[in-house]
């Protein structure tokens, strides 16, 4: 069963619940799950522009619609059927391209503002990042799970979106630099739990 890492899978579960009303009011109104997954993606996209542009508050408010977006969808997919493998595949590629803007974004900020701490610490939870999703998407084409590991693709976001209200209210930019460094940690630590996972699966046969 798949976990959401440091985030209380009761809270996740009361999110997705809470938006149940509302992704049967849009679906009813014709609004789909892709169109949602669109618009998610580029608040998130708007969002990281914000990031590089050193606005971490404004940049909060427009990931926390993206976040919410980003929910809506698979609420809507439900509702409607359960979705389509399309939608499911794009799904998990615009989580791909919000998640590199989102680093990229970070990495911009760090080399712009000569901020090496910010600047190492993206450059190194970036590809951690990735690997995150890629080793749970090649053991499930294997036929195994890999959803352990205490940093989803939900937790890192959290993690980046407390970071930036940190910056944002108190004005220091190390608690962004901070929630990166603890993004880059928990990611290899999930990276390298999903593959010992994996590996003791396929041992079992």
């Amino acid at each position: 069963m798949a976990t959401h890492g440091i985030v209380p899978d009761r809270a996740a579960s009361a999110t997705r619940g809470g938006l149940r009303p509302i992704a049967q009011r849009l679906h009813g109104m014709g609004v789909s799950a892709n169109a949602i997954t669109a618009l998610g993606v580029l608040l998130t996209l708007a969002g990281a522009v914000l990031v590089a542009l050193d606005r971490p508050l404004a940049a909060l408010a427009v990931l926390l619609a993206g976040s919410v977006a980003d929910t809506l969808d698979g609420a809507i997919a439900r509702v409607s059927g359960g979705g389509t493998p399309f939608g499911a595949f794009f799904d998990s590629t615009a989580d791909r391209v919000a998640d590199a803007a989102l680093l990229g974004a970070t990495v911009w900020l760090g080399a712009s503002t000569g901020d090496d701490a910010l600047l190492i610490a993206a450059l190194v939870a970036m590809p951690l990042a990735f690997l995150v999703p890629y080793v749970r998407a090649k053991a499930e084409s294997l036929g195994v799970a890999a959803t352990v590991g205490p940093a989803p693709r939900e937790a890192r976001l959290l993690i980046l979106l407390v970071g930036l209200a940190a910056w944002g209210l108190s004005g220091l930019s190390v608690a962004f630099t901070t929630a990166i460094v603890a993004v880059a940690i928990l990611a290899a630590i999930t990276f390298a739990q999903r593959v010992a996972a994996v590996r003791r699966a396929l041992a079992r046969g």
